[in-house]
Formats: C-alpha cells, structure tokens, sequence
C-alpha cells in the first residue's frame, strides 16, 4: 500500500510514470523502506495504462458495494 501511495504522490507532482527508483527514493526520503516484490509487481501492473483510467475503472468496482449503515 505505501508503495501505490507513493506511486499516486509522483504522478500528481509530476511524474507521468514513475519508475521504481522513483518510487524507492521517494519513500526512503521519508525513512521508509520500499517492499521491492510488492512495488516490481505494481510497476508490472502499471506499465502502460493511463493511471486515470485505472483508477476509474476501479472507482466503478467499488460502487458495487454497497455502504454501511
């Protein structure tokens, strides 16, 4: 999960698409050390796809479930 966070930082600083060095450098400039399998993985799992689309893709799965309360 801190890797995506970091990941989603770059982009909206900046970054189109952030590499994993990126990554591992910007979570070590706060002293926390990257999961190297889990952010190879994202990378993986990135490469190529416009993170907008991405991300609302995912929104649209998320509004089949229903909330609380």
């Amino acid at each position: 999960m801190k890797e995506m966070s970091a990941y989603l930082m770059l982009v909206l600083g900046g970054t189109e698409s952030p590499s994993a060095d990126d990554v591992t450098a910007a979570l070590a400039s706060v002293g926390i050390e990257a999961d190297s399998d889990a952010l190879n993985t994202l990378i993986s799992e990135l490469d190529g796809k416009d993170l907008g689309e991405v991300l609302e893709a995912g929104s649209a799965l998320l509004a089949k479930f229903g909330s609380g309360g």
